[in-house]
């Protein structure tokens, strides 16, 4: 028998069909989830900036510390040539 008109109503909200509460929860899971998983994206790439940010200053200041190292070293090495004298490097540390 087919439903009467009053009962399709009954299933009807202003003319949309009712969806079962279940898909509306499990939409709205993924929704949230969906959501989440972009701010984490989000988060990480800021993460990973900041952290490649201080990677190349560490690596600048270490470039900066063994060219003035070397620099230093010529610089002793002409003047002891120039005052006619021998110049020995200093030795690496040992621990």
């Amino acid at each position: 028998m087919a439903p009467t008109p009053e009962e399709t109503k009954t299933k009807m909200i202003k003319g949309l069909p009712v969806v079962p509460e279940s898909v509306l929860k499990h939409r709205k899971r993924s929704d949230s989830s969906r959501a989440q998983t972009l701010q984490n994206a989000i988060k990480r790439k800021a993460l990973k900036v900041k952290k490649r940010n201080e990677i190349f200053k560490r690596a600048k200041q270490y470039v900066k510390e063994y060219r003035l190292k070397e620099r230093n070293e010529v610089r002793l090495i002409r003047q002891a040539k120039n005052r006619g004298i021998f110049y020995v490097p200093g030795e690496d540390k040992l621990s």
